[in-house]
């Protein structure tokens, strides 16, 4: 067990991540209201979205912060410091009900336009177009990704009839094993929270550090007002900080037993 000072911050630490999965997990999963924009970027988020910054600003992330996003040309620190900053805006007009209630319409629109409607600018929101050659669904990396969620107890309430490997579910997943890392590590159970942690980190290999950078870039490409575009950046350098970090909370924890 680490010492106290060190345990305070690998609990917050811990926490923090729950939030963010949990988040992206809302913003790619569901159309936006103005409630639901109060809700999502109310107290802390841009607080946490600039923590991600900060740990790739911080010793030991250079290379990781330095990474862009493929066409976008944007680095995975810009990335999210544009996600802090968007998140600040859509607190700023989540403060009063008609505001958020009009920047929410604005959302709405982007989002159609870029995960409901086909057309020129729409993003394939889910795995299988990255990893394979066709832009269909329940391809063999499909089925891998539900056998990840049945191993852990996690099913989707529409599983066959919504893509397994869609971003929001997949951010879902992620932020239920980053709840259960936590509870087991706040009990005390570190052997537990190393497991979990680890499955966390072997999900993220197969099923998201290979097509988050390219959605992230697309989203960025074609979304006109910005806000989708700078969330997926901050999402693709939350997931490949978080993938890092875990691995070094996972091999101190082991060590520690």
């Amino acid at each position: 067990m680490p010492n106290e000072e060190r345990e305070s911050a690998l609990a917050m630490g811990l926490a923090r991540r729950t939030y963010l999965y949990r988040l992206f997990h809302v913003v790619f999963g569901s159309r936006p209201t103005g409630e639901g924009v109060a809700k999502a970027f109310g107290g802390e988020t841009p607080a946490m979205l600039g923590s991600v910054g900060d740990a790739l600003a911080g010793d030991g992330f250079a290379d990781l912060a330095g990474r862009t996003l493929g066409s976008s040309g944007r680095s995975l620190a810009a990335c999210a410091e544009d996600a802090r900053a968007w998140a600040e805006r859509a607190q700023g007009e989540a403060g009063d009900p008609e505001r958020a209630e009009a920047f929410a319409s604005r959302l709405r629109a982007s989002y159609d336009r870029l995960f409901q409607v086909p057309g020129e600018h729409y993003v394939h929101p889910w795995e299988s177009p990255y990893a394979g050659k066709e832009s269909v669904v329940l391809q063999e990396s499909t089925l891998d990704v539900r056998s990840f969620y049945h191993a852990a107890g996690f099913k989707l309430r529409a599983e066959r009839r919504f893509p397994d490997d869609h971003i929001a579910a997949m951010m879902d997943y992620q932020g239920a094993l980053s709840q259960r890392a936590y509870e087991a590590f706040a009990d005390g159970r570190d052997g537990e929270a190393v497991r979990t942690l680890a499955t966390q980190r072997q999900f993220a290999d197969r099923h998201l550090l290979n097509w988050v950078d390219q959605f992230a870039a697309k989203v960025i490409e074609n979304d006109a007002q910005g806000c989708y575009g700078a969330l997926a950046g901050g999402m693709a350098a939350f997931v490949a900080l978080d993938r890092a970090m875990a691995e070094q909370v996972e091999a101190e924890l082991a060590g520690s037993e």
